[in-house]
C-alpha cells in the first residue's frame, strides 16, 4: 500500500461520513447527546461535572454532580477539543473531532488488512468495508465511541507484532485510551497481558526481555493514561472505576439502572428474585447478543466470512487473538452485565474489533474463489469480481440502514420533541435554573441548556421527594420512555397529588411539580 492509497481511504472516509453528518442536527440518542453534554461544560469552564443525571447508580447529591461516574470521559474531551478549535459549543464543533476519526478508521483498517496479506487488493477492499459499516454507519459522525473504539481496535492490533521497547508501551497507550473511553475497555488490559504471554508461549524467548519486560512496558502505557482518572475517582467516590460499576452486577431488571436512591441495588435484592430470573435474564441476554454479532456487527455477510478469514489466518498469533477478545467481551456483557450488554454494551464494546473482521472478510473470499478454481470453477477475473461483490453488498445495505436511521426513525426527533418542550415550560413560568425531569436528562440539556435529570424507576410519590432534593420544578413524560411505575401517572395525567397537568403534544405529557 503506497501512502495514495491511504489518503484516498481517508477522503472517502471524509466525505462519506460528512454526508450522514449532514442530515444529523444533533447527537441523536442518550449515550451520545451525553459525551456532547460533557464536551460542552468542559468548553465552558466547569470541569469534570455535569448539570444533568441519566442516572443515580453513584448517589448523587444534588447538581452540579461529579461527571462521567458510569460512562467514560474520552468522547466528551474529544467533544471538548473540537468546541475549543472553533470557539463555540456547538454540535456541528463538538463532533468535528468525531469526523477526522471517522475519516482515519478506514486507512488503519487497510493497512492492519495490508499487514496480515501483504495484498493491495485485499487491504482496499477491507478499507472500503470500512467506509460502508452497515449499522456502525450512523453512529460514525456522532459524539459516541464507536470510532473511537475502531480506530484504537486497529491500532492496537497493528502494534502487537511488533517487537522492542516502543511497540508494547504505546499498545498500553491504545489500552490505556480504550479504558478512557469506556468502562469494558479494562478488559482490553488484559488482553493485551494475555496476548504478551500468548506470544511467548509461542516463540519460547527468554522471559524476562520476551514477555515480562514487554508486559511492563504494556502495563506502564495503560497507567500513564488511566492512573490520574483512577486519582480523580478514588478523590471523589474512594474508589478507582466509581462505585455505579459495581452496582450494575445486582441488577434484576434493566430499568433499575435508574433506580433511586441506589441502595436497593445490591447482592441482597439480586438473590432475593431468584436464580430463576437470574438465569433467564442470562438467556435473554445470550439471545440478543447472538443476534446482535450476526446482524449489526456482522451485518449477515461478514458473520459468514470473518470467522472463515480468521481461520485461514490462523497462523497469525492476531487472529487468534482477535476470536479470544471477542469471546471474552461476549462472556463478560453476557453473563456478568447481562442487562448493559444486551441493551448495547456489547455492540460498542465489539466495535473494536470490526477492522479485524474487515480484514478477515476479503481474506475469506480469495480462499473460497481459490478453492473454487482448483475444482475448475471461474476465470481468474472471479476473485476482482467477487471482492467488489462484497464491497457492493456492503454499501448498499449501508445506504439502505442509513436512510432507515436518518429519514424514517427521525435522527433529530429528541431535538425537536425538546424544543417544542422547552417552549412551553417556559410559557409556565420555567426559569432557567429549573430542573426537569425528563427520560432522556443528557438530551435535554444538549438541546436546552437546562438543567436535567432522568424519570427515575420509582412511583409517584417517590419522583416526587427526587424532586424536592434536586429542585426539580417540572416533568415530562414521553411515549414508551419512561419506567414501569410512572404507567399510571402517564395513563391518567389528570388529578395527580402534586402535579399540576399542562397539557401534551405528540404523545408527550408535561406536568409541573408542586412544592
Amino acid at each position: 500500500m503506497k501512502r495514495r492509497d491511504y489518503f484516498l481511504l481517508f477522503v472517502l472516509g471524509l466525505v462519506f461520513n460528512s454526508a450522514i453528518a449532514w442530515f444529523q442536527r444533533a447527537p441523536g440518542y442518550m449515550d451520545a447527546d451525553y459525551y456532547y453534554a460533557g464536551g460542552v461544560r468542559l468548553f465552558q469552564g466547569h470541569g469534570f461535572t455535569e448539570n444533568y443525571l441519566w442516572n443515580y447508580l453513584d448517589n448523587p447529591q444534588s447538581l452540579p454532580h461529579p461527571s462521567h461516574g458510569y460512562w467514560f470521559p474520552l468522547a466528551s474531551i474529544l467533544a471538548a477539543g473540537g468546541m475549543m478549535l472553533l470557539g463555540n459549543d456547538s454540535f456541528a464543533a463538538g463532533r468535528l473531532g468525531f469526523l477526522l476519526v471517522a475519516a482515519l478508521v478506514p486507512p488503519v483498517s487497510a493497512a492492519l488488512a495490508f499487514s496480515f496479506t501483504k495484498q493491495r487488493n485485499l487491504a482496499f477492499a477491507s478499507g472500503f468495508l470500512a467506509v460502508f459499516c452497515g449499522y456502525h454507519a450512523p453512529f460514525l459522525p456522532t459524539t459516541d465511541n464507536f470510532g473511537i473504539f475502531m480506530l484504537l481496535g486497529a491500532l492496537f492490533f497493528l502494534l502487537f507484532p511488533r517487537t522492542g521497547k516502543v511497540a508494547p508501551f504505546l499498545m498500553g497507550l491504545v489500552a490505556g485510551l480504550m479504558n478512557l473511553a469506556r468502562s469494558d475497555g479494562i478488559l482490553w488490559l488484559a488482553i493485551g497481558g494475555g496476548g504478551l504471554f500468548l506470544r511467548w508461549l509461542k516463540e519460547r524467548k527468554p522471559f524476562v526481555s520476551a514477555f515480562l519486560s514487554p508486559a511492563l512496558l504494556f502495563t506502564l502505557g495503560y497507567a500513564i493514561v488511566m492512573g490520574p482518572w483512577m486519582a480523580r475517582n478514588l478523590s471523589i467516590w474512594g474508589t478507582p472505576l466509581t462505585p455505579a460499576g459495581s452496582r450494575v452486577l445486582w441488577m434484576t431488571r434493566y430499568d433499575e439502572t435508574f433506580a433511586w436512591p441506589p441502595d436497593r441495588v445490591n447482592y441482597q435484592n439480586w438473590r432475593a428474585a431468584g436464580w430463576d430470573a437470574a438465569i433467564q435474564a442470562r438467556l435473554e441476554a445470550l439471545t440478543l447478543n447472538i443476534v446482535n454479532s450476526i446482524a449489526a456487527q456482522g451485518v449477515v455477510l461478514l458473520a459468514v466470512f470473518a470467522p472463515i478469514g480468521l481461520w485461514v489466518l490462523r497462523t497469525d498469533l492476531r487472529a487468534r487473538l482477535a476470536a479470544l477478545a471477542w469471546l471474552i467481551l461476549f462472556i463478560v456483557l453476557t453473563f456478568i452485565f447481562p442487562f448493559a450488554g444486551s441493551r448495547g454494551s456489547f455492540f460498542h464494546a465489539a466495535a473494536a474489533l470490526q477492522p479485524v473482521w474487515w480484514a478477515a472478510a476479503p481474506v475469506a473470499v480469495e480462499f473460497l474463489v481459490s478453492k473454487a478454481r482448483q475444482r475448475g470453477r471461474f476465470t481468474p477475473e472471479a476473485f476482482g469480481i467477487f471482492r467488489f461483490a462484497l464491497v457492493a453488498f456492503m454499501g448498499m445495505l449501508t445506504l439502505a440502514l442509513l436512510y432507515i436511521s436518518l429519514i424514517e426513525k427521525d435522527w433529530n426527533e429528541f431535538q425537536s420533541v425538546y424544543q417544542r418542550a422547552e417552549q412551553i415550560l417556559v410559557e409556565n413560568g420555567a426559569q432557567s435554573s429549573d430542573v426537569v425531569i425528563v427520560a432522556n436528562a443528557p438530551g435535554y440539556f444538549a438541546v436546552n441548556r437546562r438543567p436535567a435529570i432522568i424519570v427515575p424507576d420509582e412511583d409517584l410519590e417517590t419522583t416526587r421527594r427526587l424532586a424536592r432534593q434536586f429542585g426539580a420544578r417540572f416533568l415530562i413524560l414521553e411515549k414508551t420512555y419512561y419506567t414501569d411505575p410512572m404507567i399510571p401517572v402517564y395513563q391518567n395525567p389528570h388529578n395527580q397529588p402534586g402535579l399540576v397537568y399542562l397539557g401534551e403534544f405528540d404523545e408527550v405529557r408535561l406536568f409541573r411539580i408542586e412544592p
